[in-house]
């Protein structure tokens, strides 16, 4: 448990992190929109809103916007009526607006007048904005453009606060071991769940019951899962009404969060004894991914560890050329748990300690079964100075 008397609360809960450690994370975006030359940042991420300030909420579908300036710690947002009381009194927050849902100026309107007001718009004057949101509509960002004076623009800073997310702090870290701890607890009660003549969506039902019952907070996407021919989905693909059969695998991915932070793991089981080209095909993929952790360590690039996995799977006859191996992982929110970082070889990043990533392969197999099935395994990887610590407990198995 964090220090309290540096813990704000919002509706009688605490924050999941101090004032302090909020106040460190704005002072980091702002020397870094210092560096880019940005005076100002139009937030919409609702990741970076919780990141910086602890905001956190489901609604982010309606128009929503956060101003960080550089030269100033406060934090202004707007925001419909209805969540008002979910952003005032948050750490750094020193203003909330808000906009009605009948009131003649659109919020895109209101957000260049806030523009206005806090005198970024004025000649010289350089804004960035989280433009890869899947909270700012395009109908919104073209009604910024439309409203800003002849000759203003805005830049694109996507980057900015997401880059520096990438890399936890001890406090981060602490709550992604948890969430790691359930994972396991959806794996072993779905796994129990799995047998002849069950839905898969009875499966489902057990893993998000065993998540919950293990202290998990509500995922940022319902656990991917299939069966049978149906794992070619490649985890993209949600339970069904389909009943389970001897001689078939299952695939589920659970993304398991604790205040938001998650750690993803994937496996495919078998009911009952898997045919020997199976068999094998899972090892190697397992072999592969054991090559990869060997060199992963604070130092290591993103694209050395990903060709390490891909010599691997070259050698064994399972290389796909192109594919990624993996993807950071953190804060998450609907429809996306996923970090701005993978694991390929054409990545430019390098890992860092407390850096969490979620590293995976598969293998489409089609000549085993009636239909072609596919295997998938991977697991939540933290990094450490030297190595990594693996966040799941479940063993890699088959069966």
């Amino acid at each position: 448990m964090h220090d309290l008397t540096d813990t704000s609360t919002m509706m009688g809960m605490p924050l999941p992190f101090t004032n302090g450690e909020y106040r460190r994370r704005v002072d980091a975006a702002r020397a870094r929109m210092a560096e880019q030359g940005l005076d100002a940042i139009l937030l919409f991420h609702q990741e970076s809103m919780f990141y910086l300030f602890g905001y956190d909420q489901l609604g982010y579908w309606v128009y929503q916007t956060a101003v960080l300036r550089a030269d100033s710690p406060d934090i202004v947002a707007l925001s419909r009526v209805a969540d008002h009381d979910l952003i005032a009194g948050l750490p750094g927050v020193s203003d909330v607006r808000v906009w009605k849902d009948d009131a003649l100026l659109n919020p895109a309107q209101v957000t260049v007048d806030l523009l206005r007001e806090l005198g970024l718009l004025a000649s010289g004057k350089r804004v960035g904005i989280e433009l890869r949101s899947h909270a700012l509509l395009p109908y919104y960002y073209q009604s910024i453009l439309d409203n800003l004076p002849a000759g203003t623009r805005l830049e694109d800073a996507s980057d900015l606060v997401t880059e520096l997310r990438l890399r936890k702090s001890d406090a981060e870290a602490a709550y992604v071991r948890e969430a790691g701890k359930v994972v396991d607890a959806a794996y072993r009660a779905a796994f129990e769940a799995f047998r002849p003549g069950v839905l898969e969506t009875e499966i489902l039902g057990a893993a998000m019951n065993g998540m919950f019952r293990a202290g998990g907070h509500v995922p940022a996407i319902v656990p991917p899962l299939s069966t049978g021919p149906r794992t070619l989905s490649k985890t993209h693909g949600a339970a069904v009404d389909r009943k389970v059969r001897q001689g078939e695998p299952l695939s589920i991915e659970p993304g398991a969060s604790r205040h938001r932070y998650h750690a993803v793991g994937v496996q495919t089981r078998w009911l009952g004894e898997p045919p020997s080209q199976v068999q094998k095909t899972f090892d190697n993929l397992l072999e592969s991914l054991k090559a990869g952790r060997q060199v992963i360590k604070a130092g290591t690039s993103t694209s050395m560890l990903a060709r390490e996995i891909n010599r691997a799977l070259d050698s064994f006859g399972l290389g796909y050329p192109g594919n990624h191996h993996g993807y950071g992982t953190g804060i998450g929110y609907p429809p996306t748990w996923l970090d701005n970082m993978r694991i390929k070889e054409t990545d430019t990043h390098v890992l860092e300690k407390n850096m969490v990533f979620f590293m995976f392969a598969h293998w489409t197999l089609h000549d085993v079964a009636e239909l072609p099935i596919e295997l998938f395994v991977g697991e939540p990887i933290l990094v450490t100075e030297t190595g990594c610590e693996r966040l799941s407990s479940t063993p890699l198995s088959l069966t």
